[in-house]
C-alpha cells in the first residue's frame, strides 16, 4: 500500500494524501473533527489500554455535562501528547440535529482552523476528513470544501497539507 500520494498544489500549498496509520514526518499541527459536546475528543483521549470501561464511562459523563459548543467553531489545544505542536478541533457535528453536519459549518471551521494554525507558524498540517461520518456530508462535498478553502487562504496557507485517511495515534 502506498503511504503517500502527491495530489498537486493549491497556490503555494502542496497537497499530499497520507494513507499510513501513523503521522507524516515533520507535522506541526492536526485538524480533527469534533462534535458540539466534545464527545469525539473524550473518546480519542480516553481510549488507553490501561483504562477500564468505568473510566471511559466517567469520561463520557463529564463530556455530556459540558457546555454545548457552536458548530463551525474551533478549539486549539496543545498537541505535544500526539506528537505535534497544536491540535485544532473543528466542531463539525451536532448529534442532536438532523442532519448531524452541514456544509457551511465545515467550511467555516476549516477556514478558521487553517488561518489560526498558519498564524501560529504551522507550515505542515494534517487534516482528517471533517463532517463525512455517519450520514454527514459526502466525501466529494468535503473535498470541494477543502480545495475551495485552501485555495482562498492567500498568504495564509501552509506549505504542506496532508489529507489523513487512517490516523490511529
Amino acid at each position: 500500500m502506498v503511504e503517500e500520494q502527491r495530489i498537486g498544489r493549491l497556490g503555494s500549498t502542496e497537497i499530499i494524501r497520507w494513507a499510513s496509520r501513523g503521522l507524516p514526518p515533520g507535522l506541526h499541527a492536526l485538524i480533527l473533527p469534533e462534535d458540539t459536546y466534545l464527545l469525539l475528543q473524550t473518546v480519542t483521549q480516553e481510549l488507553d489500554p490501561k483504562l477500564t470501561p468505568l473510566d471511559l464511562w466517567a469520561a463520557l459523563e463529564r463530556a455530556m455535562r459540558a457546555e454545548k459548543r457552536p458548530l463551525g467553531s474551533v478549539i486549539i489545544e496543545d498537541g505535544r501528547p500526539r506528537g505535534v505542536t497544536y491540535i485544532a478541533r473543528v466542531i463539525a457535528y451536532d448529534f442532536d440535529s438532523e442532519p448531524i453536519c452541514r456544509t457551511e459549518d465545515v467550511r467555516t471551521g476549516l477556514r478558521s482552523a487553517l488561518s489560526e494554525l498558519v498564524g501560529r507558524g504551522c507550515e505542515t498540517i494534517g487534516v482528517l476528513p471533517l463532517g463525512t461520518m455517519r450520514g454527514g456530508i459526502s466525501q466529494e462535498e468535503y473535498d470541494e470544501i477543502l480545495h475551495a478553502v485552501a485555495g482562498r487562504l492567500q498568504g495564509q496557507s501552509p506549505r504542506t497539507l496532508y489529507l489523513l485517511e487512517n490516523l490511529s495515534r
